[in-house]
């Protein structure tokens, strides 16, 4: 006949232990066997919530200065590898603005080229760090697809308003 329960047996590090019994504190568990498996229910419980597509946030106690917190271990990161360049909501463009202004990045990039402008004189017309052209300059030539199809699309919607571009 089989047991109903089964013995669990494993080595922890020093330090291991020392966050067992931490957590156990944290959540007043009586044991470290209750306190672990309360973390394996928090863990379930945030693994199912973040597969139905939700997101955890943290934030002061009347809700602002709202942060995404990514749990590791079950979501990736999400690293944004840029320092002046951000999103800003819109229906469809996708492409990054520089930081602070209404300004797309592609806008900096195409003016550059077209009017055959050094990066430095780019910099200096923009009123931008080299560092933020160079930026742009990288981003740009790495979404060259995405940035035709928006300005495809744009010349659309303007066309259909009967605006020739």
């Amino acid at each position: 006949m089989a047991r109903p329960n089964k013995r669990e047996n494993f080595d922890v590090t020093p330090s291991q232990e020392a966050e067992i019994d931490c957590f156990k504190e944290l959540v007043k568990a009586p044991s470290r066997k209750e306190a672990l498996l309360s973390a394996v229910r928090i863990a379930l419980h945030i693994t199912s919530e973040l597969q139905n597509g939700r997101k955890i946030y943290t934030g002061d106690s009347q809700g602002n200065d709202l942060r995404r917190l990514v749990m590791l271990g079950i979501e990736e990161p999400e690293y944004w590898p840029w320092k002046y360049l951000v999103q800003v909501p819109h229906p469809w463009k996708k492409q990054l603005y520089v930081k602070g202004r209404k300004l797309p990045a592609a806008a900096v990039w195409t003016a550059t080229l077209t009017n055959k402008l050094s990066k430095a004189e780019a910099a200096e017309n923009w009123d931008l760090p080299l560092e933020a052209i160079d930026e742009i300059f990288y981003y740009c030539e790495k979404n060259k697809a995405l940035l035709q199809m928006e300005a495809e699309e744009e010349a659309r919607q303007l066309s259909l308003k009967g605006i020739r571009v």
